[in-house]
């Protein structure tokens, strides 16, 4: 990546040596190096207006640009854009009748947000009297996009320069480029990039057309990747075959890549990964690693568009706040490649921008910066169940590309096989003879439940705390570990006859022993039998995982009931959706909402959803909103 550039989501680095190489246009350089020398001795205490005045009107004109200042926006409550702009004085005037209306926007070939010089773009700062202002600037510039049909936005602080395409959904498809590096190091061809990115002519014709010719170039080579990574695995089923070819057909895109999760399972295998010499291709953003795999390692990759607002905000937005907002627990059950948690992601950060404060005067910078906000929300909000080794590991390397940050609350395992720990109590009886220092098993589950409450009642930020958790730590591990081996042995219990119900009692009797004593019971024979089971099916307790579990409960539900990679049998939807509601219903708060996302809804999968006496559903365009019905919620 050229280096002016800070951030690019919009071209491949093919597409910048494509602006790079058009004809220089050496006296427009000058020109705004004039600019930018003069505006020099005045940036220090430059206000918006002297930036505005001295720096970017006189850049606009360059650029080619006619101009409205303070265009009228038609919602009131939003600051008006600081300036549209139009391809002539002729196209400005006819449109100038309709000033302060949608129609007037659409007309616009762009609209741009100025601050003053300097000024961050990615963060918001409190002090302005109107909320609008206070807000991360980013967003600011994307709200208004996605209310209207103007296909580019602007913002700048004079130094930097943001080109924004408009939003299909929540995503940021933009370029970054630092101007006054220019300057610094004296580097004409940074303004070389910047006229070729900002000019008149390139946001009507020399981007479109890159953009468009690279889409159809991807499409052709992914098409005959399609077809040469599907041929590599036809016949083979086990995934231990199937994970080298397909991470030599990721490699071809992005050679430099690791796959932690998926090499681990292989070396358990005995399966050693060929490397291959792969060139990284430069007609590739990395932005697009989604999209691309999508494509190639899912049967349908079918891309569902979620109504964010629609789902979180209920058509009634006056209920929430940000602090309502980030209270959520949000359960992605088949995050594959990240399709819908990624589109969930961006859209609570936008919803972040729409949503007040409880508190008019309240401000929390952490919320108010467009990369720790998405980190925050990752880290707080969004936890997921992955059952492919392969995809679980692409997820990690699009979540850092995309956001920065890794997926702490995503787990490997299949979210359809599993048990809930009260379930344990039923394979016991209470009247058996305990051990003479023995807990009753009933009376330990109630005891590490209230642990965990202490636990997450406790603060990371105060050192007392802090070192609370510590001492809790080992202990609760401990009895982490036990009970899930409890749990994996009871569910293995269904696939093999060697563990009996004897063995299971004396297990979960066992729960408070000695060390001693479980380092001898997990070397048995049948032990081990279950374990390797749980390994092989992916079992996965969701309590034991997500131990907040065992005193809250999800607010949003998200699954792809028929989704299935390239290496899976196709999955029965009726069946596949009554298996998710079944196991996910059981983890979701009383008001919660499941989503569940399909390409079409089938008739017969109507007729199940009408024989249920416990959920009601509601049919929206490529998705079903399930809750639980009204008289069971009073109840």
């Amino acid at each position: 990546m050229h280096t002016s550039i800070t951030r690019n989501t919009l071209m491949s680095p093919s597409g910048i040596d494509r602006l790079l190489s058009l004809p220089q246009e050496h006296e427009i350089y000058s020109s705004f190096l004039d600019i930018l020398l003069k505006f020099q001795d005045i940036k220090k205490f430059a206000s918006e207006i002297h930036t505005e005045i001295h720096l970017i009107k006189p850049i606009l004109k360059i650029l080619g640009y006619t101009y409205e200042s303070k265009p009228k926006f038609f919602d009131e409550n939003i600051k008006n854009p600081d300036v549209a702009l139009f391809a002539d004085e002729q196209e400005k005037s006819r449109v100038s009748q309709l000033w302060g209306t949608k129609e007037y926007f659409s007309s616009a070939i762009g609209l741009l947000q100025l601050k003053r010089y300097g000024r961050s773009l990615d963060k918001g700062i409190s002090g302005f009297y109107l909320e609008f202002e206070n807000k991360i600037p980013i967003y600011q510039l994307f709200y208004i996009l996605k209310n209207v049909k103007t296909p580019w936005g602007v913002l700048t602080n004079g130094r930097s320069w943001i080109l924004l395409k408009k939003p299909y959904a929540y995503e940021k498809r933009l370029i970054e480029i630092d101007i006054e590096k220019a300057l610094i190091d004296g580097d004409e061809e940074t303004l070389h990039l910047f006229f070729n990115i900002f000019s008149l002519n390139s946001l009507k014709n020399v981007l479109p057309e890159i953009i468009e010719s690279e889409r159809k170039e991807l499409i052709n080579i992914l098409i005959e990747k399609k077809a040469s990574c599907r041929s590599s695995i036809s016949g083979i089923k086990k995934k231990a075959e199937i994970y080298p070819k397909l991470i030599d057909t990721y490699r071809a895109f992005f050679p430099s890549e690791r796959f932690d999760i998926t090499e681990s399972f292989l070396n358990e295998k005995g399966v050693k990964i060929e490397e291959h010499t792969h060139d990284a291709p430069t007609n590739i953003n990395k932005y697009n690693t989604m999209d691309i795999f999508n494509y190639l390692f899912i049967k349908r990759g079918y891309e569902y568009k979620l109504n964010i607002e629609e789902i979180f905000l209920n058509n009634n937005a006056t209920r929430l706040t940000k602090e309502n907002l980030f209270r959520l627990k949000v359960l992605d059950m088949t995050p594959n490649l990240g399709s819908l948690s990624s589109q969930i992601i961006e859209g609570l950060s936008y919803l972040s921008f729409v949503l007040p404060y409880h508190e008019r005067n309240t401000f929390v910078a952490e919320w108010e910066d467009e990369h720790s906000l998405k980190r925050f929300i990752i880290q707080n909000i969004m936890f997921g169940i992955e059952r492919s080794h392969l995809m679980f590991d692409i997820l990690t390397h699009i979540f850092q590309t995309r956001f920065d940050s890794g997926a702490p609350h995503y787990r490997l395992g299949n979210p359809l096989i599993g048990m809930s720990i009260k379930d344990i109590l039923y394979y016991y009886d209470e009247k058996d003879q305990l051990g003479l220092f023995n807990k009753s098993p009933r009376d330990l589950i109630n005891e590490i439940k209230e642990m965990y409450k202490l636990y997450f009642s406790l603060s990371d930020k105060i050192k007392e705390d802090v070192e609370i958790k510590k001492d809790m730590d080992m202990r609760l591990n401990t009895y982490k570990e036990r009970i899930k081996d409890v749990m994996d042995v009871i569910t293995a219990s269904h696939f093999a006859k060697i563990i009996d119900s004897k063995k299971i009692r004396d297990l979960i009797f066992s729960l408070d022993s000695d060390a001693l004593t479980w380092e001898h019971i997990r070397k048995k024979n049948w032990f081990l039998e279950a374990k390797e089971i749980a390994n092989k099916n992916g079992f996965f307790h969701l309590e034991i995982n997500f131990p907040f579990l065992l005193h809250n409960a999800f607010d949003y539900i998200f699954v792809q009931p028929t989704l299935s990679y390239i290496w899976e049998d196709e999955i029965p939807a009726v069946e596949a959706t009554t298996a998710y509601i079944k196991r996910g219903m059981t983890y979701l708060k009383q008001e919660g909402k499941m989503i569940i996302c399909f390409e079409r809804i089938w008739d017969a999968l109507i007729e199940e959803l009408n024989k249920s006496k416990k959920y009601i559903y509601e049919i929206k365009e490529n998705y079903i909103v399930v809750r639980r019905k009204l008289d069971k919620l009073f109840t």
